[in-house]
């Protein structure tokens, strides 16, 4: 094997690896991020999947369409219409059919919703300035740069597409 050889295969496992490693503390962070948020809405009745639909809803302009609402929070509409049945059941949301399109249906939170939505945010923002105390705006800046990267070189049908982790983040035009 020549001396170009051995090197580009060294440098391609150090990129596996490194790769690899980020892969793994990226998930590990975005588990135990959940997993605080979802210990601390425990009192409240809410559990990680039911907390999410509150959260997204309260950060999406109202009224979001169903189909929007499983888009951003990266889940099969399907799957979105059960825990919708069961925050409605609590008041917490109400469903209108559209009225330019029948199929489809506006997802919008009660007076109760948008106070429990609060409260999700409250807690979310919360666990946030715990996990980042001590991180510099800067480092944060940086982070926010490789999450884009990471995002549009997920796949080219999306990139193509132009979906972006920005056009598809609802808090992203906040300071």
């Amino acid at each position: 094997m020549s001396e170009q050889a051995q090197k580009s295969k060294g440098t391609d496992q150090s990129t596996r690896l490194l790769r690899r490693r980020f892969s793994y503390r990226l998930v590990r962070l975005a588990t135990q991020w959940r997993r605080e948020i979802d210990l601390d809405l425990r009192q409240f009745d809410l559990t990680d999947a039911t907390w999410r639909p509150l959260y997204y809803l309260r950060i999406l302009p109202a009224p979001v369409r169903q189909t929007d609402l499983a888009r951003a929070m990266l889940v099969e509409a399907q799957s979105l219409v059960r825990l919708l049945d069961v925050l409605e059941r609590r008041g917490l949301i109400h469903r209108d059919t559209d009225p330019d399109d029948r199929r489809s249906k506006f997802v919008s939170l009660t007076d109760e919703g948008v106070a429990m939505g609060e409260t999700v945010l409250g807690v979310a923002d919360g666990v946030a300035a715990r996990f980042l105390e001590g991180v510099s705006d800067d480092a944060l800046k940086e982070c926010e740069t490789v999450f884009d990267q990471v995002w549009s070189g997920r796949g080219h049908d999306r990139a193509a597409a132009g979906e972006s982790m920005k056009s598809s983040d609802p808090v992203a035009g906040e300071p």
